[in-house]
């Protein structure tokens, strides 16, 4: 199943739910067929099949759904939308194939890097490079983080691109912590051949290992789980060692299509201090906790 039949599908845009203050249901009407298609397409794949897909061909896929996610659609049309019953019951399906898009694009993209004369110009190649740099440059102006500090990333991933972009445009030095031993073996890999090994520590491990890393704010990743037991370990972290900056990557409006928001369970004992939304094509909203006393 290597061939992928790309069907033109309408682009939705504003003019599709100039009517939606008035009659909400025929928003969702008109939205449903497509995520509902995207949920039947994507079932058939496995995750070897997708890993079997080039790099293009994947690519392709995701931005289908890429599409859905940036659907002009306001926090209350959006909520309609993903509580309506049908699509609800397909959100499993939808998520778990942009988790494993990720995981596999990454691999791709890392064997890319370290086969490539110019890693550098090839990492500006990749087709999500400008949503990470803005994504990144909303985060540190918010964070106001500096050299001296040392951020923890949690759910680095095989290429830690918010790490290697923090380094080379900020000076930051950081430490990239993934449970997957592959992931860390590749992302070491890469990091080393941009030249920022000197900055950028990979360590494998989880949330269970914050206690004995060196850091002084952190960064968890929105693929990052089980979310609540993370959180759970840095209250306890930083109940020890004292207060830190706490940044976590999430889902709002119809980016939710994407992954599991992250709830207010889990980072239960936190307050929200500022929220980032996304702007352009950034799927992630930026979320500035600190422990709630």
């Amino acid at each position: 199943m290597h061939d992928i039949n790309y069907t033109h599908h309408h682009e939705l845009d504003e003019h599709d739910f100039s009517g939606c203050c008035k009659d909400c249901q025929a928003s969702v009407d008109i939205i449903k067929p497509h995520i509902m298609a995207f949920a039947e397409r994507i079932r058939k794949y496995t995750r070897e099949m997708l890993a079997a897909l080039s790099p293009e061909d994947l690519y392709r896929l995701y931005q289908i759904l890429d599409d859905l996610a940036h659907m002009k659609a306001g926090v209350h049309l959006a909520g309609l939308i993903l509580q309506e019953p049908d699509i609800h019951r397909e959100l499993p399906v939808i998520r778990s194939y942009y988790s494993m898009f990720f995981d596999i694009h990454e691999v791709q993209l890392a064997e890319e890097l370290l086969k490539s004369h110019a890693p550098w110009e090839t990492t500006e190649f990749f087709p999500l490079y400008p949503r990470y740099e803005a994504l990144v440059r909303n985060q540190i102006e918010a964070m106001h983080i500096t050299p001296e500090g040392r951020l923890v990333f949690i759910g680095c991933g095989a290429v830690p691109m918010s790490l290697i972009l923090m380094t080379r445009l900020y000076g930051i030095r950081s430490i990239g912590l993934d449970k997957s031993f592959k992931t860390v073996e590749l992302a070491k890999k890469v990091i080393q051949c941009l030249g920022l090994e000197k900055e950028t520590e990979i360590v494998r491990g989880d949330d269970s290992h914050l206690k004995e890393l060196d850091w002084n704010m952190v960064l968890v990743s929105a693929l990052a789980e089980p979310k609540a037991r993370i959180f759970q370990s840095l209250r306890e972290v930083l109940k020890e060692r004292g207060h830190a900056p706490v940044v976590f990557r999430t889902y709002t409006g119809m980016r939710a299509v994407l992954y599991e928001p992250v709830q207010p369970s889990d980072i239960e004992g936190f307050r929200i201090v500022k929220e980032i939304l996304p702007t352009g094509r950034v799927n992630n909203t930026t979320v500035f906790a600190e422990l709630d006393e």
